[in-house]
């Protein structure tokens, strides 16, 4: 059930949604994929995550608390308001900004056409799924684009296959995957004894964990996969390697 939260006094209707995306220290990406945008609701779903929506009132803005409580074919169904006149506040708006937090990742999308929807004797909000969601992932280490002359590529244990590395921290790394072969990819998945190569074809061995899986379409009705992967445990030899790598390639903007 949604639950009120805070008011600030503020003219009625004059509301203007925050921005979601949050500044560019942090790493954003839009999703506008609606299979990805689907995954990502299921998986706030799964996990019974908080999501803040703000509303407008005839004196203040409140706000809101809620959870999804089911996806549907084509739409998203929310959690309602104990409080009638919340729920008209609410119904009257053309689009909401719904945040949230979730496992440090700071996600925002906008619902629009909102509709009332009975579900067994409850009131729940009914609405389209959004056309894009932002998912801007806080970084605790400086991650850097990897440039195309000093390579570096990530190879799963007991693959033949070596995937392009496209940036890098001590913490983190993703790579693109243009192959049809997504079976390492699954959001989830922790892959122990993966190669992590060096321009100089040295090979450091790493505990990966896949937090993301985003379909980026190219021309010709093309698309790849940038695959968003957490470093594990790091030992001693791999942070430092990593920490020299990223001074090179710091070394190689200036």
């Amino acid at each position: 059930m949604l639950t009120y939260q805070t008011n600030h006094a503020e003219p009625h209707y004059k509301y203007i949604p925050e921005p979601i995306i949050i500044d560019n220290t942090h790493n954003s990406y839009a999703i506008t994929n609606q299979d990805d945008i689907r995954k990502k609701l299921n998986q706030l779903f799964s996990k019974n995550t908080l999501l803040s929506i703000k509303v407008p009132g005839k004196f203040a803005t409140s706000t809101l608390l809620t959870t999804i409580t089911g996806i549907e074919g084509n739409y998203i169904f929310l959690d309602g308001f104990q409080n009638e006149r919340f729920n008209k506040d609410l119904l009257m708006q053309s689009t909401v900004v719904a945040s949230a937090n979730f496992e440090g990742i700071a996600i925002g999308f906008i619902l629009s056409e909102l509709n009332g929807h009975d579900i067994n004797g409850t009131f729940n909000l009914k609405a389209p799924l959004p056309h894009n969601m932002d998912w801007v992932q806080r970084r605790d280490a400086r991650r850097v684009k990897v440039p195309i002359t000093i390579p570096v590529k990530i190879q799963y244990k007991n693959q033949a296959e070596c995937f392009n590395v496209t940036d890098i921290s001590v913490a983190g790394l993703s790579y693109i995957n243009q192959s049809d072969n997504q079976q390492p990819t699954i959001i989830g998945g922790l892959h122990t004894d993966c190669n992590i190569i060096l321009p100089d074809k040295s090979i450091l061995l790493a505990c990966l964990e896949i937090v993301n899986n985003i379909t980026i379409p190219l021309k010709h009705s093309k698309q790849v996969n940038r695959i968003g992967c957490e470093i594990k445990q790091a030992s001693y030899r791999l942070d430092t390697a990593l920490q020299r790598l990223i001074n090179q390639i710091d070394f190689h903007y200036q």
